[in-house]
Parts: C-alpha cells; sequence; structure tokens
C-alpha cells in the first residue's frame, strides 16, 4: 500500500526525469497552477498473491504513471525518460521492497479543454512489491 512512495523515490532521484520537471512529481491529483511539464502517478490497487499456508508475501500493483507537456515532443521525451527509469527497476525506496517493474503499455491523450492543449502520455507499469 506504499507502493507510491517507492514510484515517487525512483522518479525523483533519476536526473533523466528531474531535468524535464525537477520536483512536479505528485501522487492523484497536480495543483492546478503547476507549469508544465509535470507528472501524476495512480496507484490502481494491489493483488494479493496468496501462499497456502500463510499471508500474501508479493502484491502486484497496477501504476499508472503520466506526464503532461504542452508540446507533443516534450510528451514524448519524458515518458521516455520515465520508462527507463522504472522499467526493470528493483531494490528498496522509501522502505518498500520491489521485486521488479514491468512496463506494460501507454496510451495518448491530448487534451483540448486546456486554452493551449495538454499533450498526456499515461505508461502503464506493473510491480511486484515484496510485503515484510
Amino acid at each position: 500500500m506504499k507502493v507510491g512512495l517507492a514510484i515517487y523515490s525512483i522518479l525523483s532521484n533519476a536526473t533523466a526525469v528531474t531535468s524535464y520537471v525537477s520536483t512536479r512529481i505528485y501522487p492523484n491529483v497536480a495543483p492546478k497552477t503547476t507549469t508544465f511539464p509535470f507528472i501524476v502517478y495512480d496507484v490502481d490497487g494491489d493483488i494479493p498473491t496468496d501462499t497456502k499456508d500463510g499471508d500474501a508475501t508479493i502484491d502486484l500493483n497496477e501504476v499508472m504513471v503520466s506526464c503532461y507537456a504542452d508540446t507533443y515532443t516534450t510528451a514524448c521525451a519524458l515518458a521516455e525518460a520515465i520508462r527507463d527509469t522504472l522499467d526493470r527497476k528493483s531494490g528498496t525506496y522509501e522502505g518498500v521492497e520491489i521485486q521488479t517493474i514491468v512496463y506494460t503499455g501507454y496510451n495518448d491523450i491530448f487534451d483540448d479543454n486546456h486554452e493551449m492543449g495538454i499533450y498526456r502520455k499515461a505508461i502503464d507499469f506493473n510491480i511486484r512489491q515484496i510485503n515484510s
């Protein structure tokens, strides 16, 4: 249930990502006054993997990391940096033990409700988290 802390830690410590967004990385929603580009990540719950004789030792978390930009070129470059940073990552981040992160795909989204339009790449990952 703390996998979002690990995502933030990994992204905020990756120069390839922070060179675009600095510290503009948010769980669930960004403040309305946030400047472009920025990142919002959402954890879409988890699936516990129970064992025969005890609690689940590994949870599978579905995570969507969205990057928002005012140009398509920037959105593409930031999405690549996010994928390169997270895909196949493992280790312990903010006390959360990650067995592996696997990239599963992305969607292009354009929001024309904004005066200039907003380019968004929604990047999906499955994260195997080890429960201690």
